[in-house]
């Protein structure tokens, strides 16, 4: 027997046309989990609904804003931790570079300009040995700008990681 249409009814408290509600007293006759529902429908209508206590709503609110302040207070000692963790590691690992630096700016320049030329030396010989995607790239765009597309494509995906990660946390109630 199909009880669908006489649950929803039932539960969404329609106002049934003369054939329908014969339909369904004759079904609630027969039918002992329809009628119970019935009677549970009808007992919940009948009770009263609990007030909550004088000044619910203030206190509520005054709560959930000191929550939001706390919130925001940790996280900007956080960042700012953070922050400044990162800052301090970096000068650790960049103070030879900086006092070098300091001493002859002339040397460190040279170095990093060799640097960057090996870097272009190495990225042409793997497009002409044609090893990975740079051979299937066309000819005429430069390895170069194969290489920035390719580091901007997985800086956005750690970017798009990141922000599920922030924005998909539930808060843990209030």
């Amino acid at each position: 027997m199909d009880h669908r249409p006489f649950e929803d009814w039932l539960l969404n408290n329609q106002t049934l046309s003369v054939p329908e509600k014969r339909q369904l007293d004759a079904h609630l006759q027969g039918c002992s989990s329809c009628s119970a529902l019935a009677e549970v429908n009808l007992a919940l209508k009948s009770v009263t609904l609990a007030a909550p206590a004088a000044g619910f709503t203030d206190r509520f609110q005054v709560r959930l804003v000191a929550q939001k302040n706390a919130l925001r207070r940790r996280n900007f000692w956080g960042f700012l931790i953070l922050t400044l963790s990162v800052l301090g590691v970096l000068t650790f690992i960049s103070w030879p570079v900086i006092t070098r630096m300091l001493q002859s700016p002339v040397d460190l320049l040279t170095s990093w300009l060799g640097s960057l030329l090996s870097f272009w030396a190495s990225l042409d010989a793997i497009s002409h040995a044609g090893l990975d995607l740079f051979r299937t790239a066309p000819g005429f765009i430069p390895a170069y700008v194969w290489t920035v597309v390719l580091f901007a494509a997985c800086g956005w995906s750690l970017l798009w990681v990141f922000s599920l990660i922030k924005f998909t946390k539930f808060p843990q109630g209030v």
